[in-house]
């Protein structure tokens, strides 16, 4: 994605929220960027009328549009994709779809903007997430070959910087890709989905406002509390009295003066989770209490903390 950056000549525009490290590897990139809105009712994602005023205003600029679905922070799906690839054929934007969670779609089925507008996107996509290998660095870009320059010019960028991915992340690749995995994504989705809705069951209330979980492992609720200054702020006091860790909104694009955060679900032994259930098992609050115990207790202070206000 960084080398992507470098690439590119023209805008980035990164709805809010998004993935922490898009907007530093735009300003090291040296690219204008620009942040477009976004509301709970569209599942935190941009709406087509939003990306093509911003891109009217100067339609002989490049753009390239980053969409992360399922996204990083929120643990929402886009469901305007046919939407947004009207604008994006229209005045040839390239979208890069960052895919990385989509194996963890809760849905059955999981749509890609490429659908639609196969020509203008590429899709990234990697090992880390599915496998719940987050250090092992192994990704992937699919690229049309309507953009075989921008692809040439990023090959030349990797051989004078990382060249190679290094020989054991490869070996375990080769049996990511070579086995049968099915089982393994059907069990964690299932658990993953499980502990999402326990948590935002537990959380939601006329102080907590958030959507429900539809992928990946993350909740994105809005604490309606007036007594911060700052989301830092909040999370801070959160971490000190509850010592329960979340990420500041601020952090994904929003304004520091927006109470709203990120909370990632997944502090619990998936190993020994999976192991103790099969395709059949209905993840309910027993089975979470027992093999999540961290879960329950942080949803349990993150309750108490805003109940004492």
């Amino acid at each position: 994605m960084f080398l992507l950056h470098i690439s590119f000549e023209g805008d980035i525009i990164f709805p809010t929220p998004s993935w922490v490290s898009y907007k530093p590897q735009s300003i090291i990139a040296d690219n204008k960027f620009h942040w477009i809105e976004t509301f709970p009712e569209n599942n935190w994602y941009p709406s087509a009328d939003r990306i093509e005023k911003l891109v009217i205003k100067n339609k002989n600029k490049n753009y390239l549009l980053i969409l992360n679905s399922p996204n990083n922070p929120s643990g929402q799906v886009c469901k305007n994709l046919k939407q947004i690839s009207e604008v994006v054929k229209k005045y040839n934007v390239i979208v890069l779809s960052d895919e990385i969670y989509s194996e963890l779609t809760f849905d059955e089925s999981y749509e890609s903007i490429a659908n639609f507008c196969p020509e203008n996107v590429i899709v990234s996509n990697g090992l880390s997430k599915w496998c719940g290998a987050g250090g092992w660095r192994l990704g992937y870009f699919i690229i049309p070959n309507k953009l075989n320059n921008l692809k040439n010019s990023m090959k030349v960028l990797a051989s004078e910087t990382f060249s190679a991915v290094s020989a054991p992340i490869q070996f375990a690749a080769v049996s990511a890709f070579k086995d049968d995995h099915k089982d393994y994504i059907l069990k964690s989705k299932k658990i993953l989905k499980g502990i999402g809705e326990y948590v935002y069951n537990n959380l939601k209330s006329n102080n907590v406002i958030m959507n429900k979980p539809m992928g990946g492992f993350y909740l994105m609720p809005e604490f309606l509390n007036k007594s911060f200054n700052s989301s830092t702020e909040m999370c801070t006091d959160i971490l000190k009295k509850k010592e329960v860790a979340i990420l500041p909104g601020s952090d994904f694009g929003f304004s520091d003066k927006k109470m709203i955060c990120r909370l990632s679900y997944t502090d619990f032994d998936g190993k020994n989770f999976m192991s103790n259930i099969n395709l059949d098992t209905e993840v309910g609050e027993d089975l979470i209490e027992k093999f999540a115990p961290k879960i329950t207790e942080g949803a349990k202070r993150l309750k108490d903390w805003v109940e004492k206000g």
